[in-house]
């Protein structure tokens, strides 16, 4: 991201630390990242801290996010901002100080809980991780002042930071208007935002896919990035066109096609194994079409 789109403020770590004793801060943690903070959470039973409800929070326990009042510096840097991608930390507008801490804490619960289950304009239904800056800051940018105030909500600022960091990113509000959304639940997205959050959710898949590659195929390394995001796209397209949509599936596609070109699914070892079913016994098509892709490799050692 280009100083151009800086959607922050970055505030010098000392100077954001001064901040953190005053009232109204809480954090938004991720138990996904980093387990022990469920065992954090469960260590202040007077709040309900665990984001996910009903079923869903009980069988996604592990991975929901958890909100609680920051104790002190020495706790969020010790036991919560231990690592990237953490959570974030959001204040509470100076209007809400004087309330009880639950009612406080009852108060950014429901706020995060109504930008959790979100729904496409095609009224699908996902889970939003409003509590991971990078989603934040996709969702913030692509939208209109009206719905800013929306996702401002009850809050004075949102803010990250990193282990090490000398700074901190901060979002400063003005004038907080709304105190819960009154967005109807599940809450809708503009087209301007599903497509910015699906473009973004692309872009990080990619990556995953170049780091693997390039961890494990040297002659990738040298790629130019136009040239990586191209064999991405294409090769991306047609292992899903041949029904491998799982990640595990897709990445061992594209190191097919690294191995043994482009167009390996028109060798007759490939072409027969892709007509066959998708699963014998328990081996998936893919499962089969790698195992013979390894062992075509030794048969070509073997001449070698």
């Amino acid at each position: 991201m280009t100083d151009t789109e800086q959607w922050w403020e970055d505030v010098p770590l000392e100077n954001w630390q001064t901040t953190l004793e005053d009232p109204g801060w809480f954090v938004v943690a991720e138990a996904a990242i980093h387990p022990e903070i469920r065992d954090l959470a469960e260590q202040m039973p007077e709040f309900e801290t665990r984001l996910y409800w009903g079923d869903m929070g009980d069988i996604h326990a592990s991975i929901s996010p958890y909100i609680m009042p920051l104790q002190s510096w020495a706790w969020f840097e010790e036991q919560v901002a231990t690592q990237p991608h953490w959570g974030i930390a959001i204040q509470l507008d100076p209007r809400f100080h004087a309330l009880p801490l639950s009612r406080q804490s009852d108060l950014a619960m429901r706020y995060f809980r109504a930008w959790t289950l979100v729904e496409t304009p095609t009224q699908e239904q996902f889970l939003l991780r409003l509590s991971d800056w990078d989603v934040l800051g996709v969702l913030w940018q692509a939208s209109d002042a009206v719905y800013q105030q929306h996702i401002q909500g009850p809050l004075r600022q949102i803010a990250y930071w990193e282990p090490e960091q000398p700074k901190a990113k901060v979002l400063r509000f003005q004038t907080p208007i709304l105190e819960e959304t009154t967005l109807p639940l599940p809450t809708p997205l503009t087209k301007a935002q599903y497509q910015a959050l699906s473009i973004w959710a692309s872009q990080q898949i990619y990556r995953q896919y170049q780091d693997h590659l390039q961890a494990h195929h040297s002659e990738t390394q040298s790629w130019e990035q136009a040239q990586f995001d191209q064999y991405l796209y294409q090769h991306i397209t047609q292992a899903n066109q041949l029904g491998f949509t799982q990640p595990n599936d897709v990445v061992r596609y594209l190191s097919l096609t690294v191995v043994f070109g482009e167009q390996f699914t028109t060798q007759p070892w490939a072409e027969q194994i892709l007509k066959s079913p998708d699963y014998q016994g328990t081996q998936s098509r893919m499962d089969r079409l790698f195992e013979r892709g390894l062992d075509e490799l030794d048969k070509e050692s073997e001449q070698s």
